[in-house]
């Protein structure tokens, strides 16, 4: 009876293995033909997004799964799929919190919101957790100046940079 037992768990355990591992090779396939095609094909982008998810669902505690999630956000990203984009930087946000690339999800977070959303109270929001959470980070600099800039026109954006240039001339000619 001990060895049925054995057997059955060491069944499950391979056909869970090779499933996952069908799937890794699949979403590969997959990445590898998109590389190939000369013009974009959207139904194999969302395809490509959508094997992304199922493998990040079905294999939540893997270390692929925040991978493929932060590369579905960046597909989503791409192809104009703000709000799609927008739930994926927040599944990997919080559901794993400690991966790599949280910083420039929540940074991508903002920018959607700002950009796609024009949801700008959101946008300053998430800009703001980015400095607060991830001050010497690269890109801290760049969330600076999008909450400075947030929701002034180009024009406007234009004629502060000049003063502040002109300004800055001014004192060091002093």
């Amino acid at each position: 009876m001990l060895k049925l037992i054995s057997f059955l768990l060491f069944l499950v355990f391979v056909s869970c293995s090779s499933s996952r591992d069908r799937m890794a090779e699949q979403i590969a396939s997959m990445e590898s033909g998109l590389k190939h095609i000369q013009k974009m094909d959207t139904g194999a982008v969302t395809e490509l997004i959508g094997a992304y998810q199922n493998f990040a669902a079905k294999y939540p505690g893997d270390s692929l799964s925040p991978e493929f999630l932060y590369k579905a956000a960046g597909l989503a990203s791409g192809f104009n799929r703000g709000n799609q984009a927008i739930d994926l930087y927040e599944t990997l946000i919080s559901k794993y919190p400690e991966y790599k690339n949280n910083p420039e999800c929540y940074f991508m977070e903002a920018f959607k919101y700002e950009n796609v959303k024009g949801d700008l109270g959101k946008a300053s929001e998430y800009y703001s957790k980015f400095i607060e959470k991830y001050p010497h980070h690269p890109l801290t600099d760049d969330a600076r100046a999008a909450l400075k800039f947030l929701g002034k026109t180009p024009a406007d954006i234009v004629r502060e940079l000049e003063n502040s240039s002109s300004d800055s001339l001014k004192s060091t000619a002093n």
